[in-house]
């Protein structure tokens, strides 16, 4: 893999203001990460990781904190990265009823989301371990399988 840079909008909400924002994403050839998050007011937050997914985790850690939804599928409460082979790579899985029984729905991870759907970094993971524990039967039953 040679070196690689990106620059992409991205869509931040800011309590329900959403404005277009730049992520500038770098990564070298040992796929050490670095995204660059910029306001339209030229305030930036940085964060360099070992693969694409956790620099994004790491940015969001930063942001987070400051009420800053970032508009994307990677931030979405119901998403995660699948660990492995595609550790390194933009694709991020939607956890879902069909999840359980084996059907899996992929998005990129600077596709566009709601920012109803977005949560925090720890939200995040606060909601994949509660699908971690859902017996796969429960997606037959009415209601949320994921409590």
């Amino acid at each position: 893999m040679s070196d690689y840079r990106v620059v992409e909008p991205i869509t931040v909400s800011i309590d329900g203001l959403e404005t277009v924002w730049s992520l500038d994403q770098r990564a070298d050839q040992d796929s050490q990460w670095t995204l660059v998050l910029t306001a339209p007011d030229g305030a930036t937050w940085t964060a360099t990781a070992q693969g694409l997914w956790n620099a994004f985790v790491e940015l969001r850690r930063q942001t987070d904190p400051l009420g800053y939804k970032l508009c994307c599928a990677a931030a979405r409460i119901d998403v995660i990265m699948r660990k492995g082979r595609d550790w390194n790579n933009d694709v991020v899985y939607i956890l879902s009823r069909r999840t359980l029984l084996g059907i899996h729905h992929k998005a990129l991870m600077l596709d566009h989301a709601p920012a109803s759907t977005i949560g925090t970094v720890d939200e995040q993971e606060a909601r994949y371990d509660r699908f971690l524990a859902t017996p796969w039967w429960r997606a037959l039953l009415p209601g949320a399988p994921v409590r």
